[in-house]
């Protein structure tokens, strides 16, 4: 089984063909889907500059993110598109909502939204949204995500920020947070064994590294790690080798695969269209 847990609607997922077509071709059961940047969906993964290979990496990345965040054009609701998508593929898709905390349209009726495209999650992207972890409103959504009973996906925007959701988590073990591209693992490690509520996804293209992945794995345990090709970011196939190639056994890889993703969100795995 592989459930892909972090995807964007763009690039080999920004159709429904081209979807279908890409999960048969690499064997996925699942796709946790959510829009691309601005529901731009003609998207190109940026380059593999060779001395920015670590997590830590796409922290300075992200200031190079969030400025040509703001020169994209706006390629209307997003999340309206990637619901779309799930009706037309039923079974295939479980999409994530994607939230700007700092926007009052999606603040004012978020939970009318989550009651009426029931998403998988929520998603937050500090990079392009510069909310911060101890502002109000992301208070006021994690309180939202925690009544829904809701996970919330998150691409934190720097160390300073990590900081401030590990102590968020400590006070608040009811919201689960699935932390995209292992970002802030260092950081995370000064409350080894005390993370239940914390997950951590695999992608990053090369930027997340085996070693990395095994990190994570002593960290918050082998239950608490999912796989995520952050699609059209990351190559697909170089991220299901990615984790095929690490030292674990088969058990574990299954699990990273797919059943601690479908576990934390008690997913429905069918073949597509059924």
């Amino acid at each position: 089984m592989i459930i892909d847990a972090h995807a964007h609607a763009a690039g080999r997922y920004a159709a429904g063909d081209s979807i279908l077509e890409t999960a048969k071709k690499f064997e996925i059961d699942k796709i946790l889907l959510c829009t691309s940047p601005k529901n731009n969906r003609d998207l190109k993964a940026p380059p593999n500059v060779p001395f920015m290979k670590s997590p830590n990496s796409i922290f300075l990345l992200n200031r190079t993110l969030r400025l040509a965040y703001r020169a994209f054009k706006d390629g209307g609701d997003g999340n309206q598109y990637v619901f779309a998508l799930r009706d037309q593929i039923p079974g295939l898709l479980a999409p994530f909502l994607w939230v700007n905390p700092l926007d009052p349209q999606h603040m004012a009726d978020l939970e009318k939204k989550i009651c009426g495209y029931r998403p998988a999650g929520i998603k937050l992207h500090q990079a392009w949204d510069a909310f911060r972890i101890d502002g109000a409103e992301f208070r006021h959504l994690a309180e939202v995500a925690r009544s829904q009973k809701l996970p919330v996906f998150i691409h934190l925007y720097s160390k300073v920020e990590a900081h401030k959701l590990l102590r968020f988590t400590e006070q608040n073990h009811e919201v689960i947070f699935i932390i995209g591209h292992m970002l802030g693992l260092e950081v995370f490690k000064e409350k080894r064994g005390e993370l239940p509520n914390v997950y951590f996804d695999t992608s990053g293209s090369e930027r997340v590294r085996p070693r990395d992945i095994l990190e994570a794995i002593d960290l918050v345990g082998d239950d608490h790690v999912v796989f995520g090709t952050d699609n059209p970011y990351a190559g697909i196939e170089e991220q299901i080798r990615k984790i095929e190639a690490l030292p674990l056994p088969g058990r574990v890889k299954e699990q990273i695969f797919g059943l601690n993703i479908r576990n934390l969100l008690s997913l429905r795995v069918s073949e597509p269209g059924a």
